[in-house]
């Protein structure tokens, strides 16, 4: 039964979630910060303070973003922070994508985002944590590891029960979180 529970919900993960990324990425790229550096030569373009970025329901916030592009065209950002985050709404509006690392990198290309050091990754209840994750947008699909030598030995993940409101689940995971990433900035 546990295992059927974990299939649904990983499938419900999945679903729609390709959708968003393609409408997202039909969007324009918003950018906003304290400080905006470009560098024609190697394609790369630096913003430090305060940093936000947007595109359709794409939502990036962190410290510093290099943005790195190839002909024109943005291949991928490399954010970092205490933490860094990132959100994303699905198309049918059933879930919020939430992220959160010390440093994510996107892959527009691949549809892929990866978060490294004090990793968390939440979406529909579901809440994943490591010392790093690796996201497929386009397939729904992660892979978490943790760090041996580091605080985050092991994974952690928590999946909600089906009958219980996710949206709750996954405000009361997020909150505590937050709070953990508080503390630690103290």
């Amino acid at each position: 039964m546990m295992l059927f529970k974990a299939f649904f919900i990983l499938l419900a993960f999945h679903s729609n979630l390709s959708l968003a990324a393609v409408e997202d990425r039909e969007k324009s790229i918003s950018v906003t910060a304290d400080y905006a550096a470009r560098n024609q030569i190697t394609g790369e373009t630096e913003y430090r303070g305060n940093v936000i970025i947007r595109q359709g329901s794409i939502l990036i916030d962190a410290a510093n973003v290099i943005i790195f592009y190839e002909s024109e065209n943005v291949s991928h950002i490399v954010c970092r922070g205490s933490p860094a985050t990132y959100q994303q709404q699905s198309s049918n509006s059933d879930g919020l994508i939430i992220a959160r690392a010390e440093k994510i990198e996107y892959h527009l290309a691949d549809d892929k985002i990866s978060l490294k050091s004090d990793a968390s990754l939440m979406r529909n209840g579901t809440y994943i944590r490591g010392d790093s994750i690796v996201y497929d947008l386009a397939q729904g699909t992660w892979r978490a590891k943790g760090d041996i030598e580091g605080e985050q030995k092991r994974i952690q993940l928590v999946i909600p029960p089906l009958t219980q409101s996710s949206d709750k689940n996954s405000k009361e995971i997020l909150q505590q979180d937050q709070s953990r990433s508080v503390k630690k900035i103290l």
